[in-house]
């Protein structure tokens, strides 16, 4: 099951490097954070949270001093992600009014997206400038901010690059109407520098009109273009009747009104149906609710972050990377504090852990793979990163 429901608990608790735990929760505070006299369990486990049982990941026990502190907190934001978004907009004649829905949502769906956390790249394949477009009267977009670059869209439709990398980059190519699969490839080299390795992939097609190239060609091309867009999901906005059985139906068909003549998106919609992507019906010309659809396809591909920023301290306090723990709540009442290990390579050979990208000079925290994936498999989970007692380590085998 998809772990969107899975929420972060971050509390920074910091003090002085000098500063040690808390009397009232050593002595037993009526929170319940540790047993009465502040020792461990006969079974190795130390009672936090009203009651719950904290187990060590690595089977050990506690030492009796393991006491929770408290100080002043900072909360941390866990991310999702990332995700990179490649959109494909047809700027044909036809294509006024539906360059300017996805101008009005584009902003609305980063900020759904940004709501839950995703870490977001978009790559926008359409022609911003005049200088782009192929034919006259064909069609301009431009981004307005926050997603796009102030000042960017001008009166006229020839607009400045409105990109912002790496969140956002405006690749000024045209698109001709059933050529969508095609403008995707060959810009590659102007946005694949955009790609992440561990980032989720997604692909949206805007148009009007049906494409020269099959679903399985683009595919096929897609996929050779490079390695990790293995899992991609296609999403798309298009006609689903063409204009002649549309008008059989009624001439207030939508798709008899706003379809190009051959405008079934036939192989966008077996590209949609070939990745479980997303499509929506180009003739309703109501993108808001395919856009939501879209947001939530995004943010379900992207998995819970498996690290965490560490937050600067308060003013004139200092972190002591020392005084560090993590502990994860699996939402079934079940309680750990996973060890420390020196470094990535450690974690092999134990069965839980987290590290820092730099023992040095941490600025991440970081769980092991074996751990991310434990803990993204729990519905409700939670993660405490707690700063002011002495780190637990595994111990070394």
């Amino acid at each position: 099951m998809q772990i969107c429901l899975m929420q972060l608990l971050v509390l920074l608790l910091m003090g002085l490097l000098t500063a040690g735990c808390s009397d009232d929760l050593a002595n037993g505070d009526s929170d319940g954070n540790t047993n009465n006299d502040g020792s461990a369990n006969d079974d190795g486990s130390a009672n936090i949270d009203g009651g719950d049982t904290l187990q060590r990941t690595d089977g050990g026990s506690f030492s009796d001093d393991f006491q929770e502190c408290t100080g002043l907190f900072e909360t941390a934001r866990n991310t999702r992600g990332p995700a990179d978004l490649i959109i494909a907009i047809d700027n044909t004649p036809s294509m006024y009014n539906e360059i300017e829905e996805v101008r009005a949502n584009m902003n609305r769906f980063s900020e759904m997206v940004e709501e839950d956390g995703l870490d977001l790249h978009i790559v926008l394949i359409s022609c911003y400038s005049l200088d782009c477009l192929r034919q006259d009267n064909w069609h301009t977009i431009c981004i307005d901010p926050p997603v796009g670059a102030a000042d960017a869209c001008q009166e006229g439709g020839d607009n400045l690059d409105d990109s912002i990398e790496p969140e956002f980059l405006h690749v000024d190519s045209s698109v001709e109407s059933t050529k969508g699969f095609e403008s995707i490839i060959d810009t590659h080299a102007d946005w694949g520098h955009m790609i992440r390795d561990n980032a989720a992939k997604h692909v949206v097609m805007v148009s009007d009109d049906h494409d020269d190239w099959s679903a399985t060609q683009f595919n096929t091309a897609f996929l050779a273009l490079d390695s990790r867009f293995e899992g991609y999901q296609f999403h798309g906005i298009f006609s689903y009747l063409n204009k002649d059985d549309a008008c059989a139906i009624s001439d207030d068909e939508p798709c008899c009104i706003f379809s190009a003549p051959d405008g079934e998106g036939v192989q966008y919609k077996e590209l949609v149906q070939m990745t479980s992507g997303v499509s929506g019906d180009m003739c309703l010309q109501d993108f808001d609710p395919v856009f939501n659809e879209l947001a939530t396809a995004v943010i379900e591909s992207a998995r819970l972050s498996c690290e965490w920023a560490i937050p600067e301290p308060p003013d004139e306090l200092e972190l002591d990377p020392g005084l560090v723990n993590v502990k994860y709540s699996d939402g079934s009442g079940n309680t750990f504090l996973i060890g420390r290990v020196a470094s990535a390579d450690k974690c092999l050979g134990v069965e839980h852990g987290w590290y820092y990208d730099d023992p040095d000079n941490p600025t991440l925290i970081r769980i092991c793979p074996q751990t991310c994936e434990w803990i993204q498999g729990n519905q409700g989970a939670t993660i405490e990163v707690q700063f002011g007692c002495e780190t637990v380590w595994v111990p070394e085998t």
